[in-house]
């Protein structure tokens, strides 16, 4: 979980430094000042749903994969349910929170699986 947890860490350093980079030259105009938090709660989601991911696979392998479908499913409910309230609230920077979302839920998403798939199968 530690090295997870640092890999993450770095992960989130490299996508807040983009952003703070292409935010402030490139893409100006459609920085929203919420995304640094949308970071922050991909991170932190991330790493609570990985390290009960670490623990179901280390008590067996049995049922691991339906808890992990349950566990993709409720993290995929929370995310659109944290997206659509933000979008009701906010309804002129939808198109601009959507991409960003969409783009850190593949970012975020993508390195967990890979991360988890080591452990769950190891390279021979």
């Amino acid at each position: 979980m530690k090295k997870f947890l640092l890999k993450s860490i770095v992960l989130t350093i490299i996508i807040l430094a983009l952003g703070a980079i292409g935010y402030s030259t490139i893409f100006k105009q459609f920085y929203l000042s919420i995304l640094p938090v949308v970071v922050l709660f991909f991170f932190i989601v991330t790493n609570l749903v990985h390290a009960y991911l670490l623990n179901i696979a280390g008590k067996s392998s049995s049922g691991f994969s339906s808890k992990y479908m349950a566990a993709s499913f409720l993290k995929m409910f929370l995310y659109l349910a944290v997206a659509i309230v933000y979008l009701i609230f906010n309804r002129e920077e939808a198109r601009i929170f959507i991409a960003n979302f969409l783009l850190l839920y593949v970012f975020y998403t993508g390195f967990e699986v890979y991360e988890i798939l080591k452990v769950v199968r190891p390279v021979s």
